[in-house]
This record gives C-alpha cells, structure tokens and sequence, in this order.
C-alpha cells in the first residue's frame, strides 16, 4: 500500500520518459554575427591580453621562488661559461640570489679563463654583408 501527499502549488517535474517526444525539427536556422574592423581589433587585443596573462602569471610566481630562481640562474650561468655557486648561501629573497650571480659573475669577468675566451671570440670575422663581429655582438648581450 503506497499513499502520496500531494501539495497544491509543488508539482513535481515530469520525467524524461513521460512526456511525448519531440519531433524532429524541419528546418535548420542559423544566426550568424558578424563584427566590423574596430570589434575585431577589441577582440583580438583582448585575446592577446588573456595570453599574456596566461603566460606571465605563472613565470612571475616561478621567478618570485628563491629555489626555482637558482635553477634558473645556474642555468644562465652555465649558459655565460661559468659554474654559478650558491654555496651554503642563506638567501632569503630572490634579490639577494641575483645580486650573489651578479657578483660572482663580475668576478669571472676577472679571471684568465673569461679573457681567453672574450679574445677568441673577438677573432672572429665578421660574416659577410654583416659590419659586427660575433664577439662585438655578444659583448652587447652579455657586456
């Protein structure tokens, strides 16, 4: 024996499977919206916005870590010819890990090895229809 309480006014939906279906529609209408110049220019701006902001949030976060910094500045170190040292460094802030490369970099700018090879590439001769050296170009890179 089931018995169901009906409240006037809190009719339930009814289900899927009992209502009649639904024919096929017929024909098929199609909106289309099209934009002018200046919207196109708003849209893309917007889009290229949203990008960069999809992009730089991320690198920021990545370079405000003092523990993902010194990868990255070993990396670049590496990349200058020199082994970068962080050492037992208690570096607290990501300032004080690039002003560390900053000074151990200037120290290897000191050193034979740095010299020896900023003289290399000083040798190198231009490329033709080119008026820079390769080693005048990497001095305005890297000084």
């Amino acid at each position: 024996m089931s018995v169901q309480l009906q409240i006037p006014g809190s009719e339930q939906p009814s289900r899927h499977g009992d209502s009649m279906p639904k024919p096929k529609p017929d024909q098929v209408i199609r909106h289309e919206i099209v934009f002018g110049r200046s919207e196109r220019d708003l849209i893309e701006g917007a889009l290229v916005a949203y990008q960069v902001n999809r992009i730089a949030t991320p690198a920021v976060a990545l370079l405000s870590d003092v523990s993902a910094m010194s990868i990255v500045l070993t990396a670049l170190g590496s990349y200058l010819g020199f082994k970068y040292n962080i050492g037992t460094l208690a570096i607290n802030s990501t300032q004080d890990l690039i002003n560390d490369f900053q000074a151990q970099y200037e120290a290897y700018k000191q050193t034979p090895e740095y010299q020896s090879t900023r003289s290399a590439a000083l040798s190198v001769k231009p490329l033709p229809g080119q008026s820079f050296t390769l080693g005048e170009l990497i001095g305005v890179f890297f000084g």
